[in-house]
C-alpha cells in the first residue's frame, strides 16, 4: 500500500493558547494538558472550529485530492467519528472504536467518501469518551494519492529591527520542518535583514539563510528575497511574510499540501490576518481593490468572529481576490519574472497582487497570522506613501483610470483630513502627491532610506499612551454612514467650522476613532481626541485657522496639477515600469543602500 501523504493536522490547544475555540471545542469533562487532552467519561472533544475542520468543498474545488482519510491519535474507552456538514444538515460518515492500549495513544484510521465524487461541504473529527477515560494527542488528515506537483518552498521574510517577532517566527518554522517528515528538505527560510543586525540561535545545518540588506523597506526586502531565490534556482514556490506577525505554524503544512495537489499550477495561497489584541477577530481574508473609491482597499471577512461555529463549518465558494497582503502570501516563483515596485512600503503588495498573484489566490482555514491593530501603525508618513504609491498603482494597472479619478480621491480624502483638523496628514498627503507628480525620472533617483528617515521625523498625529486625563475620556464608536455623510455636508457648509466665531465652539474635546476622520464632530470644536477603542492610546489635534486655509489653497492647486499632467504621467510611468522593476535597477538600489 502506498504511504499516506499529509494534508493537514488536528492541532490541539494548549493551556497557554490565546483562544482555544479556534482549535477545538470541549465539554466540561475534557482537560487540556501539555501535548494533548484527557477526556473523562462522557467527555467530547470536537474539531468543528475555524482551524479544526477539513474544508472538503474547497479542497475538492482547488485540488486533485480524491482519496481521503483521517488518522486520530487517541486511546481509551470511546469512539472517534468523522462528521459531515452540508448546509444545516450534519451526519456521521465514519466511526471507529478507539484502541484500549496503555501508554501513548495509538492511531485509528477513518476513511471518508471519495472527495472528488462527493458533494460534501465540511468534515470534522469528534472524539467521545464512553464508559471510561480517553487520551488524545492529535491526528492528521492524509491521502494516498500521489502529489501532482513537486513543491520546494522558501519563506522570504523582510525584517527591520523586529528581532523579538522574527526570531520566534523563524525558530517555530525551523522546529516544524525539523520535526515533520513531510516538510523536511522541502522548506527553507530566507531572511532579508534591512537593519543588518538580526541573529538566530539555529543549528549550523538549519535551512536558514540571512542576507544583510540596505533599508529599502518591505518592497526592497521582498524584491531582494525574490531575486536571490530566482538566482539559487531551488525554490518552486515563495512565501512572503512580514516580520511583525505571529504565525500559526500549521499554516505552512496546509500551504505546502495545497501546492502539491493544486489543479491550477498558478495557485497562490493567502493567509488571513487575525487581531493580536482580540485573537479571535479576523481583520482581513483577502482584499478587493476599487480604484474609483476614496478608500480603495476593501478587506474581505473584516470583523468575522472566528470562534463562531457557523463561520467554521460553512462551505463558502472561493471569493475572487484583487490582491493579497504580504503578511502571508505564497505563490509559484515562476508566476512572473517581474519584481515589486520601488515604493518602500504601502502598495507594493497591492501592485504585485493586481498584476500577478491576486486572481490566483485563495484562503484556507488555519492558514493565518496574528498582527497588531493597524490603527496603531497609521500616521502622517503612512499617508505620504498611500497618496504617492496608490496613485502609481492606479496609473499602471487600470486603463480606464483618469485624472478625474485621482483628483476625486485626493480631494475627498484631503478635505476630510482638513475638516477633521488632521493638518499633518494633509501635508504628508500633499507631499506624496507631489512626489508622484514629479514623474518616474525623479522617482528613480529617490534615496528611499533617507526619505523614510526624513518622513518619520513628524511628531504629530502619532498614537501614543494617553495621559490619565485623556484616557478617562470614553471612546466613541464610528457613527452610521448616513450620519457621517450629514456631518461632512454640515462641515462643507460651515467651511469646517472656521466661519463660526470661536466663543460659539464647544470647549470640551470631541472624540473620534483612531483610524477615522471625525469631520462632523470637529466642526463645532477646537480640539479632537483620536483614541483607540480598546486601549488607552491616541493623540490630540487642535484647530489652526492659518494652517487650514494655507493647506486648502494647496489642495486646490494640486487638483489643477493632476488635471493638467495626468495623461503625460500615465504614458511616462507605463513606459518606465519595466526599468523600475528590473533586476538591474534593484541591484543598483541594493548596492547604493548598503554603502550608506
Amino acid at each position: 500500500m502506498q504511504s499516506a501523504n499529509l494534508l493537514q493536522r488536528l492541532v490541539l490547544p494548549t493551556p497557554t493558547t490565546p483562544e482555544p475555540l479556534l482549535y477545538a471545542r470541549t465539554s466540561s469533562e475534557v482537560r487540556l494538558v501539555d501535548g494533548g487532552a484527557v477526556l473523562s467519561d462522557g467527555g467530547t472533544l470536537s474539531f468543528d472550529t475555524s482551524f479544526g475542520v477539513f474544508a472538503a468543498g474547497r479542497w475538492r474545488r482547488v485540488s486533485q485530492v480524491n482519496n481521503l482519510s483521517v488518522s486520530v491519535r487517541a486511546s481509551g474507552v470511546g469512539i472517534a467519528e468523522v462528521v459531515v456538514v452540508n448546509g444545516k444538515k450534519e451526519s456521521v460518515v465514519a466511526t471507529a472504536q478507539l484502541p484500549r492500549g496503555e501508554g501513548s495513544p495509538s492511531s485509528v484510521m477513518l476513511n471518508v467518501p471519495n472527495l472528488q465524487e462527493s458533494a460534501d461541504g465540511t468534515y470534522f473529527v469528534r472524539v467521545t469518551a464512553i464508559g471510561g477515560e480517553v487520551c488524545m494527542t492529535g491526528g492528521e488528515w492524509v491521502t494516498q494519492d500521489a502529489p501532482r506537483h513537486e513543491v520546494r518552498m522558501s519563506l522570504s521574510i523582510t525584517t527591520f529591527n523586529r528581532q523579538e517577532y522574527v526570531r520566534k517566527t523563524v525558530h517555530n518554522v525551523l522546529d516544524l520542518v525539523r520535526d515533520n517528515e513531510a516538510l523536511n528538505g522541502k522548506v527553507r527560510v530566507l531572511v532579508v535583514d534591512n537593519a543588518q543586525n538580526v541573529t538566530f540561535d539555529a543549528a549550523a545545518d538549519a535551512p536558514l539563510t540571512v542576507i544583510p540588506n540596505g533599508n529599502l523597506g518591505g518592497a526592497g526586502g521582498f524584491a531582494r528575497g525574490l531575486i536571490e531565490l530566482r538566482k539559487a534556482g531551488w525554490a518552486t514556490h515563495v512565501l512572503f511574510m512580514d516580520d511583525d506577525i505571529t504565525l500559526e505554524p500549521e499554516a505552512i503544512v496546509r500551504t505546502m499540501s495545497l501546492f502539491a495537489y493544486a489543479k491550477d499550477a498558478r495557485l497562490c495561497v493567502h493567509g488571513a490576518m487575525l487581531s493580536e489584541e482580540r485573537p479571535w477577530l479576523q481583520f482581513e481574508a483577502g482584499s478587493q481593490y476599487s480604484w474609483r473609491s476614496i478608500y480603495p482597499l476593501q478587506a474581505l471577512g473584516r470583523e468575522d468572529d472566528m470562534r463562531e461555529r457557523s463561520v467554521a463549518v460553512q462551505d463558502v465558494a472561493e471569493v475572487p481576490f484583487d490582491y493579497t497582503a504580504w503578511w502571508y502570501t505564497a505563490f509559484p516563483i515562476n508566476i512572473t519574472n517581474e519584481n515589486p515596485l520601488p515604493v518602500f512600503v504601502r502598495g507594493d503588495d497591492v501592485a504585485f497582487g493586481l498584476m500577478h498573484t491576486g486572481k490566483h489566490s485563495i484562503t484556507l482555514n488555519g492558514v493565518i497570522v496574528w498582527h497588531a491593530d493597524f490603527g496603531l501603525k497609521n500616521n502622517p508618513s503612512s499617508l505620504f506613501y498611500e497618496s504617492r504609491n496608490l496613485a502609481l498603482v492606479d496609473t499602471l494597472v487600470f486603463d480606464k483610470h483618469t485624472w478625474w479619478n485621482l483628483a476625486y480621491r485626493f480631494s475627498s480624502f484631503g478635505f476630510r483630513n482638513l475638516f477633521s483638523m488632521r493638518y499633518a496628514s494633509t501635508e504628508y498627503m500633499l507631499r506624496g502627491l507631489n512626489a508622484y507628480l514629479a514623474g518616474p525620472a525623479e522617482w528613480m533617483k529617490i534615496d528611499h532610506a533617507a526619505l523614510h528617515d526624513e518622513l518619520r521625523v513628524c511628531a504629530e498625529e502619532k498614537p501614543a499612551p494617553l495621559s490619565a486625563e485623556l484616557a478617562a475620556i470614553r471612546p466613541r464608536q464610528p457613527r452610521h454612514k448616513a450620519l457621517r455623510a450629514f456631518g461632512f455636508l454640515f462641515a462643507v457648509v460651515l467651511v469646517g467650522g472656521y466661519i463660526i466665531p470661536k466663543p460659539l465652539r464647544l470647549k470640551k474635546y470631541g472624540v473620534g476613532p483612531i483610524d477615522a476622520r471625525a469631520v462632523g464632530v470637529a466642526t463645532l470644536r477646537n480640539r479632537i481626541l483620536y483614541r483607540h477603542d480598546r486601549i488607552a492610546d491616541g493623540y490630540t489635534v487642535e484647530r489652526d485657522a492659518k494652517r487650514f486655509f494655507k493647506l486648502l489653497r494647496e489642495v486646490v492647486k494640486s487638483i489643477f496639477a493632476i488635471a493638467t499632467s495626468y495623461k503625460r504621467l500615465k504614458r511616462e510611468y507605463r513606459a518606465a515600469y519595466p526599468r523600475m522593476v528590473s533586476n538591474a535597477a534593484w541591484e543598483e538600489r541594493f548596492t547604493s543602500a548598503l554603502k550608506r
